[in-house]
């Protein structure tokens, strides 16, 4: 009788620690993601301020923008 408490226990315990990893590995995996997608955003970001940089401050983009928009 105690050594079937104790497999089931066993059992019981070592279910419960794969549970955990389980989890654990979905968790990394939506940290993962959401790094991706901060990471694009940035990313995204920085292109659009360093062409707003470019826009303002050299005449030279300016005037090919001009001319492509006008194509």
């Amino acid at each position: 009788m105690k050594k079937l408490i104790k497999v089931i226990l066993f059992l019981a315990g070592v279910r419960y620690i794969f549970s955990l990893l389980d989890e654990n590995v979905h968790v990394k995996e939506q940290i993962t993601k959401l790094r991706n997608e901060i990471a694009n955003l940035e990313t995204e970001d920085l292109e659009i301020k360093i062409k707003d940089f470019f826009k303002k401050y050299d005449s030279t983009i300016k005037n090919t923008e001009d001319t492509q928009e006008d194509s």
